[in-house]
């Protein structure tokens, strides 16, 4: 792998190279999901909420936890995924 530099005399090489693009998405996707879990709190605690929004935002958290759980796993992370 090619060594990347940060600053003019810190190079690295390996896994902090690889998939950065990837390492990004995985750091906004977890601030998305603490997110979605101050959302959902703040449903779940208003009580004018309607099973239909507290529904429809269960349903948005779930799906980016099963998201993350995919896209965190090694396989994905060190790109050797089929």
């Amino acid at each position: 792998m090619f060594p990347y530099a940060d600053k003019p005399e810190d190079y690295w090489t390996g896994y902090f190279t690889s998939r950065a693009g990837a390492k990004w998405q995985v750091r906004e996707g977890q601030a998305a999901l603490h997110a979605a879990g101050w959302l959902y709190s703040i449903r779940v605690l208003d009580q004018n909420s309607t099973d239909g929004q507290i529904s429809s935002v269960i349903a948005a958290r779930d799906a980016l936890l099963d998201s993350m759980g995919i896209y965190q796993h090694h396989d994905a992370v060190t790109g050797t995924a089929k």
